[in-house]
């Protein structure tokens, strides 16, 4: 799904790359220190294949990788990399370098905040740059001076989330299946990627500003701090005589998982009479394979071609889960909903099994409820 090419005004050759240049995050920490503190730990400040060990293990087992032929994946994991022309050509040989220090940067600051619109695209869509390397775009309420670069406020991809469209829309594969989508339900200026995944928090956005809130850089998701985003998933438990139900209201604008490599899981257990009881787990997940001899199987996702299946919870929708059993007065019911930033089957295949971020189930929402 992180895939995009950069492009300067209407350009569209990727010889564009070869012309760009990005400040450097480092330069951005002098006046927004503490937006820089937030920015390095989140996985845009993390993105690349040096970064990330689960986009790592993904790109160690890729054929991209294997026949030394391209880092597809540096369109969207290395945005601002000054070899982009050679790292997007086929079967040069050219893959990613740790020591060149453009390919570091993550998805940096100077980056995001040059784009001006999105495209669409088949395969994946893509970022439209402002080639005014001293221009910045932003979505503040009203305009600031800063001695550094142009500032210009209230542009509309910063208000509506279209900003993070460019990587996170689709990724298709040559087999022209679309691995991931984000498919947005219902996205607006009030309830979009920037709003949840950027919500105003205490602190002046920079040493030079004398507001006292800013948005947050931390990027709050599945690899960090999944607090702000509880808001999202509210769960509720209703009980009979001989059953309960447990409903997860999901209030994202998209499913409950995007990649295919993810996983979600509603887990209940009932304290009774100080013992556990733990109901079997629901798992929320998008299988995506190919037909392989009788039946379609799992593949990794340059060689899916279908869906196999999906039970994850669709956006803006609410989902009840019954379970035959009986509770009874006393009983203490924890409910948790979360996810898997691999799925458990996966581990092995990818070398993750060892990986602490990757096999933790990550709990997002929890209700805990005495029967009365």
């Amino acid at each position: 799904m992180k895939s995009l090419f950069i492009i300067v005004g209407v350009m569209t050759s990727t010889l564009a790359f070869a012309v760009m240049h990005f400040e450097k995050n480092q330069k951005c920490s002098e006046c927004h220190p503490k937006i820089y503190e937030e920015y390095k730990t989140s996985q845009h400040g993390n993105s690349t294949v040096f970064a990330d060990p689960i986009h790592g293990a993904v790109y160690d087992k890729h054929p991209m990788k294997n026949k030394m032929q391209k880092y597809r994946c540096a369109k969207c994991h290395t945005p601002t990399a000054d070899n982009m022309k050679d790292l997007l050509t086929p079967k040069n040989g050219v893959i990613p370098d740790a020591t060149n220090e453009t390919q570091n940067e993550g998805v940096s600051c100077a980056y995001c905040h040059r784009i001006t619109d999105t495209k669409p695209g088949k395969a994946m869509n893509s970022n439209v740059i402002s080639k005014d390397m001293r221009k910045y775009f932003a979505n503040l309420e009203s305009d600031v001076k800063s001695p550094f670069h142009e500032i210009e406020t209230n542009v509309e991809v910063f208000k509506n989330g279209k900003l993070c469209m460019g990587c996170h829309m689709h990724k298709t594969n040559k087999k022209g299946f679309d691995v991931c989508s984000t498919e947005n339900n219902n996205m607006d200026g009030n309830n979009n990627c920037i709003t949840c995944h950027m919500p105003q928090v205490d602190g002046a956005p920079s040493t030079l500003s004398k507001v006292k809130k800013h948005a947050f850089h931390g990027f709050p998701g599945l690899h960090g701090d999944l607090s702000l985003l509880s808001k999202y998933v509210v769960l509720d438990l209703k009980h009979s005589k001989k059953k309960f139900t447990v409903s997860v209201d999901h209030q994202a604008t998209h499913s409950s998982t995007l990649h295919p490599l993810r996983m979600a899981k509603l887990v209940v257990s009932i304290k009774r009479d100080g013992k556990v009881i733990k109901m079997d787990s629901k798992k929320l997940l998008k299988v995506i394979g190919n037909a392989q001899g009788v039946s379609p199987k799992p593949t990794p996702p340059w060689l899916a071609d279908r869906v196999i299946k999906d039970t994850r919870i669709p956006a803006n929708t609410k989902k009840d889960f019954k379970y035959d059993f009986a509770l009874k007065k006393g009983d203490l019911v924890t409910v948790k909903f979360g996810y898997h930033l691999v799925k458990p089957k996966a581990l092995k295949k990818f070398k993750l099994e060892n990986n602490k971020n990757a096999k933790e189930f990550k709990v997002i929402s929890k209700k805990v409820v005495r029967i009365k």
